[in-house]
């Protein structure tokens, strides 16, 4: 269970959520392993609330619409360019 945690805590810590930052601000005072446990324990200690209240996890840092326009954006843009909506750079300007 341990590893299943501390391996869950490395994940989180690479993304862009609540439990990034908050391992962040652990890993400046704490030091790295450290961190990391005290990530897995708040990991730990959130799944058994969730499972508790039935209810799933929603992320307060992350705002999953800002990251879905910035991950999608040139391919959104792209297709408009394709279907004549916006009209084509040219190659040359930058």
């Amino acid at each position: 269970m341990r590893r299943i945690l501390c391996e869950a805590a490395h994940a989180a810590n690479r993304i862009r959520c609540a439990l990034a930052e908050k391992s962040k601000a652990l890993l400046a005072r704490r030091g790295r392993k450290r961190a990391i446990f005290a990530l897995a324990d708040k990991l730990l200690k959130t799944v058994f609330v969730l499972i508790d209240r039935g209810d799933y996890y929603r992320d307060a840092g992350a705002n999953n619409e800002a990251m879905s326009v910035e991950r999608n954006a040139p391919r959104w843009m792209k297709m408009l360019r394709k279907y004549g909506y916006i009209p084509a750079r040219d190659i040359a300007t930058p």
